[in-house]
């Protein structure tokens, strides 16, 4: 438990004079989630890759400067279940000890029951670290916030780049995980969607078998008759990939999981205050910011913004404000986000990352909108399935 010590009363109790109130924040995460195991290479730590709860616990720093002047007191309670079968009845109980707000921090098969349990209820479940599109577009549920971008949008920022670049053929090289396949399926509408084409997709196989050499070598996969401009990979478990740069019969850019990545957060981004968010973070992690931890951060943020511009820790009032079309978020990525209210997603920048550099953030220019820029990356209203407006 982190917090402010201090007395408190009810989340929705009546103000009184003088009188301090508590607002508590869940964090919900899964024990031994397979998402931060570190990525190996025989005794080699690819990626060590950790839960972003220190994300959401600077957030809560930043809450104490606030804390006096808005007499509320913010506290985060960490939540550690066993499976994601535990998420929904984790967020059922800490509910009956009046918290309303959650981050939840885990896998996307956990939100389909955790709609169904809280449906209904004044609850407000913030999406930390999943991004699938089918929890945007079919899951479609009021009580979600959608604070990482999905991968729609992560594609559309990649493509939006690459097409201002004038490299607008694509080779595909994707991996056997499902993930993968969810990946290089966004990137393919994404194509689609701002007038470039993929000229072959190719399947690859991880491993260094010689029977196999067709699948596993990037110089034979990349042999195609048709030209490109840039090859995208999706690895998700940075195996295969680790080997394709330099390695192409072409010299072509890669991009997708390695080199140039499509990221929510990166730990060199210089601008927009963005070094000072990065500088308390690793001074409080002891490791760079990644994309999760900013997601964990600026949901506790939303949180504490809306307490400071209503002025109250009433969970519908503070709700309604951050649903609402007036409310602007500052993520230090540039331009103010807001909630879609078709989707519940998070408007927001994406950056366009090398691994010791941003080169670019999107949307890129030139890319318009009729009314919000930040709506040329992922589901903009008419094309998206889920309608929580109407």
């Amino acid at each position: 438990m982190l917090g402010l010590a201090a007395p408190s009363f009810a989340q929705n109790a009546p103000a009184q004079t003088d009188a301090r109130q508590k607002l508590t924040i869940g964090y919900v995460e899964i024990e031994g989630d397979s998402r931060y195991e570190p990525i190996m290479a025989e005794r080699l730590v690819l990626k060590a890759r950790e839960h972003p709860f220190d994300g959401a616990r600077i957030g809560l720093d930043d809450a104490k400067i606030l804390a006096r002047v808005l007499k509320i007191d913010f506290d985060l309670e960490r939540i550690t279940v066993k499976s994601s079968a535990e998420v929904a009845p984790a967020v059922q109980q800490a509910e009956t000890r009046n918290i309303r707000f959650f981050l939840i921090d885990a896998p996307a098969e956990a939100f389909k029951p955790l709609a169904s349990t809280m449906r209904g209820h004044d609850v407000l479940l913030f999406n930390v670290t999943a991004p699938d599109d089918t929890l945007r577009r079919d899951l479609c549920a009021r009580e979600f916030v959608h604070v990482l971008p999905s991968q729609s949008m992560i594609a559309d920022g990649l493509v939006q780049y690459l097409a201002s670049r004038k490299w607008t053929n694509f080779l595909v090289l994707q991996g056997p995980k499902p993930g993968d396949a969810l990946a290089a399926k966004a990137f393919e509408a994404s194509a689609q969607k701002f007038g470039a084409r993929i000229v072959a997709n190719k399947p690859f196989k991880p491993g260094t078998d010689p029977r196999e050499r067709e699948l596993n070598n990037p110089a034979l996969l990349s042999a195609i008759s048709r030209d490109y401009d840039v090859a995208f990979v999706a690895d998700e478990d940075f195996d295969f990939v680790r080997q394709v740069p330099f390695h192409l019969v072409k010299p072509r850019p890669i991009v997708g999981a390695i080199d140039l990545e499509p990221l929510a957060w990166h730990w060199t981004w210089d601008h927009n205050g963005a070094p000072q968010v990065n500088a308390r973070f690793a001074k409080l992690a002891k490791r760079n910011m990644e994309g999760a931890d900013w997601a964990a951060w600026m949901a506790v943020k939303m949180v504490v913004q809306a307490a400071l511009r209503t002025k109250s820790a009433d969970f519908k009032t503070q709700r309604d404000f951050i649903l609402s079309s007036a409310a602007a978020f500052d993520g230090d990525k540039g331009l103010a986000m807001s909630i879609r209210p078709w989707d519940h997603q998070l408007r927001q920048a994406i950056l366009l990352a090398t691994p010791y550099y941003v080169t670019a953030s999107a949307p890129v220019e030139g890319f318009l909108h009729q009314t919000n820029v930040l709506d040329t990356l992922g589901d903009d209203e008419p094309q998206s399935p889920c309608h929580l407006n109407r």
